[in-house]
């Protein structure tokens, strides 16, 4: 339980530093530093949600691909499904207008989604990953 509590903090954590890092390429959705903060908060709590899918979808793919658990190919995994998760939710969410970007916004062109949501989705994943197999590791010993 204190493993699934210190990923949860982190995760949520590393995705609201990022969350508003980034609020600046977004035109703007809220008003003031109280709404700031809300929607963020908000925003890095459902990312806590895809970031334990993400993982968690990963884990099941790496496992049925290679038996002996490879820790490059689940990692691979994590980074390629959220990836095409962040792709999916910015695609979504633009074609809704839940957000809009404004001219800072790096697009990729070929996908038209923002560059720094899709990095989002692809790393921190990945860090709360390297986090939970060091803190099993380091648990062990």
């Amino acid at each position: 339980m204190k493993k699934f509590f210190l990923a949860t903090t982190l995760t949520f954590g590393l995705n609201f530093v990022w969350e508003v890092a980034q609020s600046f390429l977004y035109a703007p959705h809220y008003q003031g530093l109280g709404q700031l903060i809300s929607v963020h908060l908000w925003a890095s709590l459902g990312d806590v949600v895809m970031v334990a899918v993400i993982l968690s979808v990963a884990e099941v793919v790496s496992g049925r691909i290679s038996k002996n658990k490879n820790k490059k190919l689940e990692l691979l995994s994590i980074i390629f499904f959220g990836f095409l998760l962040a792709v999916a939710v910015e695609k979504y969410a633009l074609i809704n207008s839940m957000w809009a970007y404004n001219s800072l916004m790096p697009v990729l062109p070929w996908l038209k989604v923002g560059l720094t949501p899709v990095l989002q989705l692809s790393l921190i994943p990945g860090v709360i990953w390297i986090f939970l197999k060091n803190k099993v590791k380091y648990k062990s010993n």
